[in-house]
């Protein structure tokens, strides 16, 4: 199997609090898609959570009640946007974050979280970037001269993702579309391997099983990588690992290994 996506999808979520309290929704989603010959649709939403916004991260993000009032709840946004988000990478600045809270609003409605491959920029740009001290998008966007305005406005971050990516990586982002965005998202996107969790705990209480997409040694060449399809039926998981010692095979796995997740 070679299997690569051929589009990607960047994301950035505005929120009522952090992935740890349970009660955080989210008040704005952005969204673009790029394929191999450039940049195809950019999308950006206000959520209606249809709970009052603190006014802790109504200060960060400058969205309010009133704001959201007339917005669509995330019901009414997945049931319209739910078909971008497949067969893509997604990647984002902390993606662990941004797709985690994802997968929660999605698992509210009883639905299949997300397992697409993702790319986590944190670790990209610090490798990219090593001279700088501080790899939060707006202090990168400054010092690379990239606008950046709106800080905390979901389509805002995007864009100046988009080109500070760009920018670090002397390349245009479709360049992504290759097979150095299969090796980035093995390398860079380990964050990712967080809300792959959320795919085998779903799979867990559904009492399914589940497909994993990973990347093996070719007998050729150590170096070189072939994805392959594992089907686990005991989807068990810990922080480092996941399959369970009595799956037949070569378990348990590395998280490191996982390129896809398929519920």
């Amino acid at each position: 199997m070679t299997e690569r996506f051929k589009e990607l999808l960047f994301l950035d979520v505005e929120t009522t609090g952090l992935l740890m309290h349970p009660s955080a929704r989210i008040v704005e989603i952005s969204i673009s898609v790029w394929s191999e010959e450039g940049h195809v649709r950019r999308h950006t939403s206000l959520i209606n959570p249809q709970d009052p916004i603190p006014p802790l991260y109504t200060a960060i993000h400058g969205i309010d009640d009133a704001m959201v009032r007339d917005a669509p709840t995330f019901s009414e946004y997945w049931r319209e946007m739910r078909d971008f988000f497949g067969e893509k990478t997604v990647i984002a600045h902390n993606l662990s974050f941004d797709m985690g809270m994802m997968n929660r609003e999605i698992m509210r409605l009883d639905q299949t979280p997300l397992g697409n491959p993702g790319i986590d920029t944190v670790p990209v740009l610090k490798k990219l970037l090593p001279e700088q001290k501080n790899h939060k998008l707006r202090n990168l966007a400054s010092a690379l001269g990239v606008q950046h305005h709106n800080i905390h406005r979901a389509e805002d971050d995007v864009m100046a993702l988009e080109e500070v990516l760009a920018i670090a990586m002397k390349k245009p982002v479709e360049f992504l579309t290759g097979e150095i965005g299969v090796d980035l998202a093995l390398w860079g996107g380990l964050a990712s391997h967080r809300y792959f969790r959320d795919s085998l705990w779903w799979a867990q209480q559904m009492g399914s099983g589940i497909s994993l997409i990973v990347a093996r040694s070719t007998r050729e060449a150590a170096t070189e990588l072939r994805l392959e399809e594992i089907r686990l039926d005991n989807p068990g998981f810990t922080a480092k690992r996941l399959g369970e010692y009595r799956e037949k095979g070569r378990y348990p796995l590395s998280w490191a290994e996982v390129y896809r997740i398929i519920p």
